[in-house]
């Protein structure tokens, strides 16, 4: 959704006078928030295929077919002069609908390994547009890296960083990330405490009275750990934060390595381990460090901030090639590839 968002943010500034409509998930998230963003939304029906357990993939068949009509109609009625799908089981119907009335396609890819609905789709796709050069390997057709798009809140590399890291800023994502908080819980008294780092913790809505508590209960050092559910001006907290310890999602590593902040990153053991693969290049670069899940505890993360915080050289080296690795134009450079696909 938010590749999507920054795409057409960037659409509407180098193309003004530009129709845009987003088509997401009926009854999804999406719903209520890309109005906000100035958006038109239509909705269509959508089944996930379940790749564990088959049995439940019995209305996968009726409920494609319905999106399928859906989508057809949709681009009947707004006859688009190209369609962005920016990868999911949602945009699959509607871009085989726009490629059955030959509308040109252009696909974003976030993640270093593609996702099953962009291999399949970027047979129709005039470009699929990568973060990756690794993501080529996998995809039918032309593509170009350009980056993850991120929204304009994102568009600026910052600058201003102290010789150590004094604010640390902990994402896991909007539902939170248990092993996250679980290993932030038991290192929390070294962090605020010996190690005196200011703390803004995204907990997610289920685990932040919990959080909140263990705050109250660390007395004075307490004041420097500021743990909040969901924020949805986190563009204002990341660009404050010196260091960022988050799960790799792809959209997660491209705001914050837009905005040039360093990270700790733990990838994720679902979807066959594909984040592993999202940390590599910042890893080899020296902008982050990575923890694997299963070594993600208290002592893993007081260890390694403390390698950061204590090394100040090491701390200036991941700054710079962090700054060398974010895409801040990424949404542009996607919005120029879809004007030139548009036009020819």
């Amino acid at each position: 959704m938010f590749p999507a968002i920054a795409v057409a943010q960037a659409l509407s500034q180098s193309e003004p006078d530009s129709a845009l409509l987003y088509v997401g998930r009926r009854g999804g998230i999406e719903e209520q928030l890309v109005p906000r963003h100035g958006l038109r939304v239509r909705t269509i029906v959508a089944a996930k295929l379940d790749m564990e357990q088959f049995w439940r993939n019995w209305s996968v068949p009726f409920v494609g077919s319905w999106a399928l009509l859906q989508s057809v109609r949709i681009v009947r009625e707004f006859r688009p002069d190209v369609v962005l799908g920016t990868g999911g089981y949602v945009s699959a119907p509607i871009v085989l609908a726009a490629a059955a009335f030959r509308v040109p396609i252009v696909l974003q890819e976030q993640n270093a390994l593609p996702g099953r609905t962009t291999r399949l789709l970027s047979r129709v796709a005039r470009v699929v547009a990568t973060a990756y050069p690794e993501s080529a390997r996998y995809l039918h057709g032309n593509s170009v890296v350009t980056g993850t798009p991120v929204r304009k809140e994102f568009w600026q590399c910052r600058t201003d960083f102290p010789t150590r890291p004094g604010r640390l800023l902990i994402l896991g994502g909007s539902q939170g990330a248990h092993r996250i908080n679980e290993a932030v819980a038991a290192a929390l008294p070294d962090v605020v405490g010996s190690l005196g780092l200011e703390v803004w913790h995204q907990t997610g809505e289920r685990e932040f009275q919990r959080m909140d508590a263990l705050r109250m209960s660390l007395g004075p050092p307490g004041l420097r750990y500021h743990p909040f559910a969901f924020d949805e001006e986190l563009a204002r907290i990341v660009y404050n934060a010196d260091l960022v310890f988050s799960r790799a999602g792809a959209g997660t590593i491209s705001e914050v390595s837009a905005a040039g902040i360093p990270m700790m990153l733990v990838p994720g053991p679902f979807a066959g381990g594909h984040q592993r693969l999202n940390v590599e290049p910042y890893v080899a670069a020296g902008a982050a460090v990575s923890i694997p899940d299963a070594e993600c505890d208290g002592p893993r993360l007081t260890h390694e901030l403390s390698n950061i915080v204590h090394d100040a050289a090491r701390y200036s080296k991941m700054v710079t090639a962090m700054g060398s690795l974010g895409r801040p134009g990424a949404a542009l450079e996607v919005a120029g590839l879809i004007t030139g696909v548009a036009r020819h």
